[in-house]
Formats: structure tokens, C-alpha cells, sequence
């Protein structure tokens, strides 16, 4: 089943998200399906699985840190470790900010009850220099 499958609650994880960043201070400038904001930007892929760009769910910036940051909501729904979900974490993990050089942090929020399936899996397909740079959100509504 791919994220898409799920919308309404992709959508509800997204939202989450973006409230997430609001109470962090984040400025957020882009989110897929959030009223009054536009689609996330796509990003180059330089040289991860199949070779597009990805756009993340949630595009915002952290005034303190001077760094981009980006968001991505997973249902947990077979959504996880896709080939797709896989070269989007590679591709957001490998983007810099254009005007500060400093490296992106990639948030992704997930129901709870998939947070020691999502460790796992960026703990087997991601490289240890990334880790530092993912935050893991455990969303607060209950997995449907």
C-alpha cells in the first residue's frame, strides 16, 4: 500500500507536522495539501535511487539554526521502506541550505506504534553521518 493509498491520514500526519514546526519557531513556507501555503519545492537528486527529484511534505526554515527544514509524513501503511521512501530520505538528507551551507534536518513524523520499525529502517538503509540530522515525531492521533 503507498502513502497515497491513505490521503485523509497522510494529510492529518502533514498538518501535525507543520503545527510541530509553528510551535519549534520554524518558518514554514511550503506544505503538500495545507491550506494557504503552497506544494514543497522539488529537490535535486544527485544519484539516489531512481534518479528524480523529490519534493518533502513540509519546506521551512529555522531562523535560529539558519538551516532548511524539511518535513515528511509517513502513515506507517507500507509506506516506510518504499523505493521511493527510501531515495527521499537519501535525497532530503543530502541538501544543503543555499545561502548558509548548512545541512538540512529532515523531521519525519510517524504514529508511535511504527516509531521502532522507522528507527530500525534508517538505522539498516541510511548512513550513520545522517543520523544526526533526522528528528523523529511521534504524531499524537492514534494509528486507524
Amino acid at each position: 500500500m503507498s502513502f497515497r493509498s491513505d490521503p485523509e491520514k497522510h494529510l492529518a500526519l502533514v498538518e501535525e507536522l507543520v503545527e510541530v514546526f509553528k510551535e519549534r519557531g520554524f518558518r514554514v513556507l511550503e506544505a503538500d495539501g495545507v491550506a494557504g501555503l503552497p506544494p514543497a519545492r522539488q529537490l535535486p537528486n544527485d544519484g539516489y535511487g531512481d534518479q528524480r527529484q523529490k519534493a518533502p511534505d513540509i519546506y521551512a526554515f529555522d531562523e535560529t539554526t539558519q538551516c532548511t527544514i524539511l518535513g515528511e509524513a509517513k502513515t506507517g501503511r507500507g509506506d516506510l521502506e518504499t523505493e521511493h521512501a527510501l531515495t527521499q530520505y537519501n535525497v532530503f538528507l543530502d541538501q544543503f541550505d543555499k545561502h548558509t551551507g548548512a545541512p538540512a534536518i529532515l523531521f519525519v513524523i510517524v504514529p508511535a506504534t511504527t516509531i521502532p520499525e522507522f528507527n530500525s529502517l534508517i538505522t539498516h538503509y541510511i548512513h550513520p553521518n545522517y543520523w544526526g540530522k533526522i528528528v523523529v515525531v511521534s504524531s499524537k492521533t492514534e494509528e486507524t
